[in-house]
């Protein structure tokens, strides 16, 4: 007898921004196993973009598609929670881009309506599966350095112009809501819950509405962790800092992957991933008292891997990727990173 074909998943987007065409629809449409159907969005200018065969329709006819069985939210961050709530109600499978929602209240809403229809939900935390946070993974899992004692990573950039879109509306646009979740759940991934966090959030672009900079310090009983970003560094230096008890482990450069999909390049290219060797990581350790320094590159990066895993908890009741069990813990940590930041004080979990 033949092998059990396997379950396509026809897919819609909603929104068809930078995250929309640039992520999600290259990454659906090198996967066999997701069929790309429908995309929704706003700008008329978007449908020269579409993909050949690929409809577009209003978020209200996307969700209510019956054929549809997996929809996409990567619209902006307000509109999150309403529109995974409808299309959960839809009975849809749900993948949400980060914040999964503003407050901790909605995610126990999404959470407890995904239960009752037997959908999956999962938040795109797409920087999981960054080369260089892969090979941290290891390095941590593997005891490499010994017991972390300190773990930093940081997101610098230069952006001295302010852009007048949704981005810069301080209720749920800055830098706290759209970066603050990548480097927070990385965090959450290796170390899980801290016992309480400090945080200064603070706008440095004279023009910018929303914070643009933040300083966020997640407290653990023998762990010290720390979170950077600001949007007027010219040089942005080493993106990650890691300490043990036996050596150090530092890290330079971004993951390429975002900036290949963005100029074109498909998860097939033998090139996709892989960092330059400039950016190799360096990891300095001591044995018998001789000091070493290696170059240490990274794995291949692997945004695909997300839907890989997507398909197998569709369709096999595998695990949700993204470690959505930390989905509540990323918006509760934000949460009380402002009222640290209001009050200048510790705030405990």
């Amino acid at each position: 007898m033949g092998s059990k074909a396997v379950k396509i998943i026809s897919t819609g987007i909603l929104g068809f921004g930078s995250s929309g065409k640039r992520l999600h629809a290259p990454l659906l449409l090198d996967n066999p196993n997701f069929s790309l159907d429908a995309v929704a969005t706003k700008s008329s200018s978007q449908h020269a973009h579409l993909p050949i065969g690929v409809a577009q329709l209003t978020a209200e006819q996307l969700i209510c598609e019956p054929t549809i069985d997996l929809v996409i939210i990567a619209t902006p961050n307000d509109s999150h929670f309403d529109l995974a709530q409808k299309a959960l109600m839809a009975s849809k499978h749900v993948v949400i881009e980060k914040p999964i929602a503003l407050e901790s209240s909605q995610i126990a809403i999404l959470t407890e309506l995904a239960a009752k229809k037997n959908k999956i939900i999962a938040t795109f935390h797409n920087r999981l599966f960054d080369g260089d946070f892969l090979a941290i993974t290891k390095l941590v899992a593997d005891k490499t350095l010994g017991n972390i004692h300190s773990y930093a990573a940081q997101v610098n950039r230069y952006w001295p112009q302010v852009l007048d879109n949704w981005r810069d509306n301080p209720a749920y646009g800055g830098a706290v809501w759209e970066l603050a979740p990548n480097l927070i759940i990385q965090a959450l991934a290796l170390f899980g819950k801290p016992s309480s966090i400090f945080a200064d959030i603070s706008t440095v672009r004279r023009d910018a509405k929303a914070p643009d900079a933040f300083y966020l310090r997640l407290i653990y009983p023998t762990l010290n962790v720390e979170l950077r970003c600001s949007s007027l560094v010219k040089h942005t230096g080493p993106r990650y800092f890691i300490h043990g008890d036996n050596g150090s482990y530092i890290k330079q450069g971004v993951d390429p992957q975002h900036r290949q999909l963005k100029e074109g390049m498909t998860p097939c290219d033998k090139n996709y991933g892989k960092e330059s060797i400039d950016d190799w990581g360096s990891l300095y350790t001591c044995n018998e008292n001789r000091h070493q320094e290696t170059l240490w590159p990274s794995p291949l990066g692997d945004y695909p891997e997300f839907y890989r895993q997507l398909h197998l908890a569709i369709t096999k009741g595998q695990p949700t990727p993204g470690y959505q069990q930390h989905a509540k813990d990323v918006v509760e940590i934000i949460s009380a990173a402002y009222q640290s930041s209001a009050h200048k004080k510790v705030i405990a979990f």
